[in-house]
């Protein structure tokens, strides 16, 4: 495992949006997303304070990953933003950033997280899998390449 530390830090914070931006730029190279006309700085500030943006530090402070969770219902939150440097994948540092962001969630109060997936970002999906999250129906209407999954964290008397 890669000797990253899992920070709180504010979206409005220049390493956060260059983050994010990263993370757009590559969703855009992998699979066509047409993300890039998103205010990255006019979203930061709408999720500050708000939401919990995580990011993976180096032993640099350099941020070599990221992800936020917000409230998208009531006692449900949705993971978005979610990304680690393509150098640095295979090292445990996504699945430490998704448990952290399922720590904030359940410190939140929240039931259930949900995430969206391209189809084509295997190795996200590998981690969702296995980590729990289970094939759900779209929350929206959404692209045809964009999978649904959710993860219940608190038990219900059914299960």
């Amino acid at each position: 495992m890669t000797a990253v530390r899992i920070e709180a830090l504010d979206p409005t914070d220049e390493r956060s949006q260059l983050a994010v931006t990263t993370f757009l730029s590559e969703m855009v190279e992998r699979v066509g997303a047409d993300v890039l006309e998103i205010d990255v700085a006019q979203e930061a500030r709408e999720d500050a304070g708000n939401n919990f943006f995580l990011v993976a530090l180096d032993d640099r402070d350099n941020v070599v990953g990221c992800g936020s969770l917000r409230q998208v219902q009531p006692r449900i939150g949705q993971i978005r933003r979610m990304w680690v440097n393509s150098v640095l994948r295979g090292r445990g540092i996504g699945r430490r950033l998704l448990s952290a962001l399922e720590g904030a969630g359940a410190v939140a109060g929240f039931d259930v997280i949900r995430i969206e997936v391209y189809d084509n970002l295997s190795e996200a999906i590998l981690l969702f899998e296995t980590s729990g999250y289970q094939r759900a129906e779209p929350f929206e209407e959404s692209p045809p390449d964009l999978r649904a999954y959710h993860k219940r964290l608190v038990a219900t008397a059914e299960e």
